[in-house]
């Protein structure tokens, strides 16, 4: 435990001194909102929620797009400590795997947990965005997105050696899971073979919850589904990323 709060610590004061990754990250979702969210409402109007503003889809999904971006950062702070010189001092701790990996993955599960509530209640100020359903269900569907995709990054940084393989990943995972799984327009008006993919991506999950608490006024039984396949995976990516992570395995964060 104590290497596990010292590591997080660390971690938080680095992200505390140079903020403006995350003021960039906030912002980039902003501008795209009110650009399709009259386009997004006609499409949702036509699928049978008649009042409908279009923001109930279009804030969740930069949420769950930009939020897997975001993700990547917890992989960005691991490689870093290679660049750095320091990854030495953290081996010299003697402190396992599981340790190591969850003192990178709490600060970056705390901090995408607030950036995506953050980007919700701007864009209910922006949009209009109105929580229908049960605050408690979106917290849910919240904290398990995080979870699974800080999990799968951390698999990511276990698997490759150099940050440049890992960004490359995120940054591709986060467009094509996104529009599989819904956060650009709704599955089902996606072609039939991409409706068959979705649910192989946690941000189809995500995207369910969400439409669950803002659309059908739904509840913490209704985003249930949802939270346990995302928090299953979360299970099955952190397991096999402590299993493949190799402590004195050399990262480069430069190349």
């Amino acid at each position: 435990m104590d290497a596990i709060r010292a590591i997080v610590g660390v971690q938080l004061r680095i992200i505390r001194r140079d903020p403006w990754f995350l003021v960039i990250m906030f912002g980039m979702p902003l501008v795209i909102m009110p650009l399709f969210v009259d386009t997004i409402g006609l499409s949702l109007q036509a699928e049978g929620y008649g009042d409908a503003s279009g923001a109930e889809q279009v804030v969740p999904g930069q949420v769950v797009m930009f939020g897997f971006m975001l993700a990547g950062s917890v992989g960005f702070s691991v490689y870093r400590e290679h660049g750095w010189n320091t990854w030495d001092r953290l081996r010299a701790s003697a402190a396992p795997a599981p340790s190591l990996l969850a003192g990178f993955a709490i600060p970056w599960i705390l901090i995408h947990l607030l950036y995506q509530v953050t980007l919700l209640v701007t864009g209910a100020l922006l949009v209009g965005l109105r929580l229908k359903g049960s605050i408690i269900a979106e917290f849910l569907v919240l904290l398990s997105y995080s979870c699974c995709l800080i999990a799968f990054v951390l698999l990511l940084t276990a698997v490759f050696r150099t940050i440049n393989q890992v960004n490359a990943i995120v940054n591709l995972g986060a467009m094509v899971f996104g529009g599989l799984g819904g956060a650009f327009v709704p599955v089902d008006g996606l072609p039939k073979i991409a409706q068959y993919l979705s649910p192989f991506t946690p941000s189809f999950w995500a995207m369910e919850g969400h439409r669950a608490v803002f659309l059908e006024d739904g509840g913490i039984a209704d985003v249930l589904p949802s939270v346990g396949v995302l928090l299953g995976a979360t299970v099955v990516l952190a397991g096999l990323a402590v299993t493949r992570f190799r402590v004195d395995e050399t990262k480069e964060f430069f190349g």
